[in-house]
């Protein structure tokens, strides 16, 4: 059983990978957060591994404030995020996410130290450099997507009714940079990484189940899809699709053998 992290963009599927590993024996941390109406089978995230990453974010909050910021009675944005919020923080692709401390180190090695843990969190795109950094082992990144006018859609949708979320303020055209950012620093953080220890999946790849016996054979253990239930997938698309966002779907498309009709 080899260690993984799970991650992608909110939204993208990253739940159903995470869950499908659960099942099949591994660990995704302690106190897992319960499952709501978006989530109804459950996040299997835990406070501990996204409050890491919440650290490691923290220190780019304010830092990269656009001119036009979008007038809006809410206190909290992808720009000014507060706590909880930064899997949807806006960090530009040529910051570079190096920040760590003692504090962090040892959380993350207290992590890692479990034996078959596949820790989930949207925020890996942008910290999984540091995690690597302490991780010795052959651990697989799986790298979840899903076509992004669907994405935004859902992430918009959480927006909108999720208790936590109600005072941050997200639309459709700040959200796809959101998506865009987020793959962008994923890029940048595997890019030193051995390809056999990446693997992209497109959720859809997810809900047809072929794909898990080239996961099962990958990471040493066998995975059922007792887990996946199809009629979950109410997401709508949201808008145009920006040229920028197409041309790196249909990248990481090509990258997990996913031909979409």
């Amino acid at each position: 059983m080899r260690n993984c992290l799970i991650m992608g963009f909110g939204r993208s599927g990253t739940s159903l990978m995470a869950g499908i590993l659960h099942h099949a024996g591994y660990f995704s941390g302690n106190d897992l957060y319960p499952p709501r109406k978006s989530n109804p089978h459950g996040f299997f995230e835990n406070a501990f591994v996204n409050g890491i990453n919440e650290n490691i974010l923290k220190k780019f909050d304010y830092k990269n404030l656009p001119m036009d910021l979008p007038s809006c009675s809410k206190p909290h944005s992808p720009y000014k995020p507060g706590e909880g919020h930064r899997w949807l923080t806006y960090i530009a692709g040529d910051t570079k996410i190096e920040h760590c401390d003692d504090m962090i180190e040892n959380n993350i090695r207290e992590a890692i130290k479990v034996s078959g843990y596949a820790y989930k969190d949207p925020r890996f795109n942008y910290t999984l450099g540091i995690w690597n950094n302490q991780i010795k082992d052959d651990a697989v990144y799986i790298c979840m997507f899903r076509q992004p006018d669907i994405t935004v859609g859902s992430v918009l949708l959480e927006c909108e009714y999720a208790d936590y979320l109600s005072n941050f303020y997200i639309d459709l055209n700040l959200a796809y940079k959101l998506w865009f950012n987020s793959y962008f620093h994923l890029f940048n953080n595997i890019s030193s990484i051995s390809g056999e220890r990446i693997v992209f999946i497109h959720y859809e790849q997810l809900l047809d189940g072929r794909i898990l016996t080239e996961l099962a054979n990958k990471l040493g253990v066998p995975i059922d899809s007792s887990f996946v239930i199809p009629e979950l997938n109410r997401s709508k698309p949201a808008g145009t699709v920006p040229d920028n966002v197409l041309e790196m779907y249909n990248g990481m498309c090509k990258m997990a053998g996913f031909h979409y009709l």
